[in-house]
């Protein structure tokens, strides 16, 4: 049972919720995908990804524009409140189509009610969570009835759209490896753009508030709310994935596997492939495998954008941008939807950084900076071999371009 109080209540914060959502006349990428599934699928639409993205600032944007539609926040439902319950009176009662659920995680049970919803109404549902492991584990258990979008850290595109309202078309592969010259002239102003992008603006929290706090708040309830929650995990467990995070952070791109966290940590190696996945789940890094069949399966392992300086506590900015250059080329490479895989030999020689799966073509990209050269490219049998630098020049490829695939 509902109580009329509780209604009353509710309908006076969509309403303010709705209208908060007009202030943002701004959409992020992923919004006309939101609208089109809520439209022509019958399936409910989850929204994940790292605090501070813009999930409730999106769910209040589609709460204003879509006819019928109901915003609620879970978070502040009084003990008891079933999402079930709501939903059926608010479709029966107020004549609504569409719910959006911001914070679905605090609702007990919220799985087994929304799959009560799908099979007895025909409400549509649109929810985010601030714990992407929740969400995450509410995939399985929802099954055929959800789509599950995970809304990303901006790309360079979509940063320059909203903190300058520059509107640059999207590349393709093709015009990246053949056409880049003509490209860079168009953009290579906002080349200086890649520093700030990679220390603070790839997060959508800091456009308006530029700090390093409020990455390193992120980080804090990701550990503290999010894995302490979902990753049932102790609090040596947390204060373990803590020295973690500090440690890859300062380590670079290079050297950091199950083993050196097994070995810096003083824990087992069993332990730090757990803290690995609950890390990549919640959206903090993202994990590439090496090429091969005969190479030991060890991940590179890399942050999501602007997260490596914060965490690195005061390390030397420029022995971390090597890793910095990686993680905004695989930021953006994986956000296009490539396959990629790191090159690892069986020997330890150097070897070129990764290798790029596209149109049943083989491409191997080298990183690097202004002067960087093809030397590593010796004995690599691929025949599509390219460099990219960061600043652009004329030995490569200008890595920014990758910025702009998505």
């Amino acid at each position: 049972m509902i109580p009329n109080g509780l209604v009353e209540e509710l309908i006076l914060l969509s309403n303010t919720a709705k209208e908060d959502g007009r202030r943002y006349p701004r959409k992020r990428f992923l919004y006309a995908r939101l609208n089109h599934l809520l439209h022509e699928t019958r399936q409910f639409v989850g929204i994940a990804g790292l605090r501070g993205t813009g999930k409730t600032i999106l769910l209040r944007q589609l709460a204003a524009e879509l006819d019928h539609a109901f915003y609620v926040s879970a978070d502040t439902f009084p003990p008891g409140i079933n999402i079930f319950d709501l939903s059926r009176l608010l479709f029966e009662s107020f004549g609504v189509r569409y719910l959006m659920v911001d914070e679905i995680h605090a609702i007990s049970g919220w799985q087994g009610q929304l799959k009560k919803i799908y099979d007895f109404s025909d409400l549509r549902i649109i929810f985010t969570s601030s714990s992407s492991l929740e969400l995450s584990e509410g995939r399985h258990d929802l099954s055929r009835r959800l789509t599950l979008e995970l809304l990303p850290l901006f790309s360079f595109r979509e940063y320059l759209s909203f903190k300058k309202g520059i509107e640059i078309p999207t590349i393709s592969m093709d015009d990246l490896l053949g056409n880049f010259r003509s490209l860079y002239q168009t953009v290579y102003s906002y080349e200086p753009d890649f520093r700030e992008f990679c220390f603070l603006g790839a997060l959508p929290a800091c456009l308006q508030s530029p700090l390093p706090s409020v990455i390193t708040a992120v980080v804090e309830k990701v550990v503290q709310k999010d894995m302490l929650t979902a990753g049932k995990l102790s609090q040596e467990d947390m204060l373990n994935i803590k020295s973690a995070l500090l440690f890859m952070a300062r380590a670079g791109g290079e050297g950091i596997s199950y083993s050196s966290l097994s070995r810096n940590l003083g824990i087992t190696k069993y332990k730090a492939q757990q803290y690995v996945s609950l890390m990549q789940s919640a959206s903090l890094i993202t994990i590439v495998l090496p090429y091969g069949a005969n190479v030991l399966p060890e991940p590179k392992i890399l942050f999501a954008p602007a997260l490596r300086v914060n965490l690195a506590q005061g390390s030397d900015q420029d022995r971390l941008i090597g890793a910095i250059r990686e993680e905004f080329f695989v930021h953006h490479l994986k956000g296009a939807g490539f396959t990629l895989n790191y090159l690892k030999s069986l020997r330890g020689q150097k070897l070129p950084d990764y290798i790029v799966f596209y149109r049943k073509r083989k491409i191997i990209f080298e990183i690097g900076g202004a002067g960087k050269g093809p030397a590593q490219f010796k004995g690599i049998a691929e025949k599509e071999k390219h460099i990219l630098t960061q600043p652009g020049s004329s030995n490569g490829i200008p890595l920014i371009l990758t910025g702009f695939l998505w």
